[in-house]
């Protein structure tokens, strides 16, 4: 439990070092709690969730958030959030894993202004050493949890730290050109 803790504020820590915003909730339903609320205050009502998200939000009261499940690309820029769960988390860098069966779970992750992320506590790897031998296990498993997915069918691994950044030639720093503009994740367990 100790061990969990510390990876937990190491992780926040890091994460916060590169402009993402954590969250700490007791239960997935709390984390769910939260974002909805930040949806809400930020009136950011244009939103899209991965299939596990979404099926929880099927029997919500949703309240002036419209759920939509866009099919192309174009379109899933014009969204205002997407809610994803991360497959794993790595401590010393404040890192989001995210395996991807398909191009559109990827774009949930790149492409709406806004990325609310939910990372399962008990996902944390220490580091990046750690998480290799936690996701070759995962993997190996043959079964991606919480996508209904074989393990074979996994076509991307992302590694996301902090919401998209860039500078230009003369060093002016963007946000948001290659990825969300903000980038919130919300531990819990």
């Amino acid at each position: 439990m100790k061990e969990t803790q510390h990876l937990t504020a190491l992780f926040k820590q890091k994460a916060e070092a590169v402009s993402a915003e954590v969250f700490i909730a007791p239960d997935f339903p709390g984390a769910l709690s939260l974002a909805l609320d930040w949806l809400r205050k930020e009136q950011k009502t244009k939103i899209t969730a991965d299939d596990r998200i979404a099926g929880l939000l099927a029997g919500q009261e949703l309240s002036g958030l419209g759920l939509v499940f866009p099919d192309r690309p174009e379109k899933f820029a014009e969204l205002q959030a997407a809610l994803v769960e991360a497959d794993f988390g790595v401590a010393e860098t404040g890192t989001l894993v995210h395996l991807s069966a398909t191009p559109r779970d990827l774009w949930r992750w790149t492409l709406p202004e806004n990325c609310l992320a939910f990372l399962d506590r008990g996902k944390l790897a220490a580091s990046m050493d750690n998480l290799l031998e936690a996701l070759n296990a995962y993997l190996s498993s043959g079964q991606v949890e919480g996508q209904g997915s074989p393990a074979n069918e996994v076509k991307q691994i992302s590694f996301v730290t902090g919401p998209s950044r860039t500078a230009d030639i003369e060093g002016q720093l963007e946000l948001g050109v290659h990825g969300p503009l903000r980038l919130l994740i919300f531990i819990y367990g």
